[in-house]
């Protein structure tokens, strides 16, 4: 009888952490897909600028993200 409920108990702990890695890279997802579409508007409005300084900001940006969004992948 002990036997059976520690079995369900670690089930049970299973099916948890199981549930905690899925809902981690459901966020992870969510993260990159905010990500990118933050580099297109980004992206977009770099074709639409006109001052230099400005753009040479956004471009920075744009490789912090781009890093950002590589270690989110490589932690998936």
């Amino acid at each position: 009888m002990k036997l059976v409920k520690i079995y369900e108990k670690v089930k049970k702990y299973l099916s948890l952490i199981e549930d905690k890695q899925e809902i981690e890279k459901k966020k992870i997802k969510k993260l990159q897909e905010k990500i990118e579409d933050k580099i297109s508007k980004i992206e977009q409005k770099i074709k639409e600028l006109n001052n230099i300084e400005e753009k040479e900001r956004l471009k920075k940006e744009i490789i912090i993200l781009k890093e950002f969004k590589k270690q989110l992948k490589n932690k998936k």
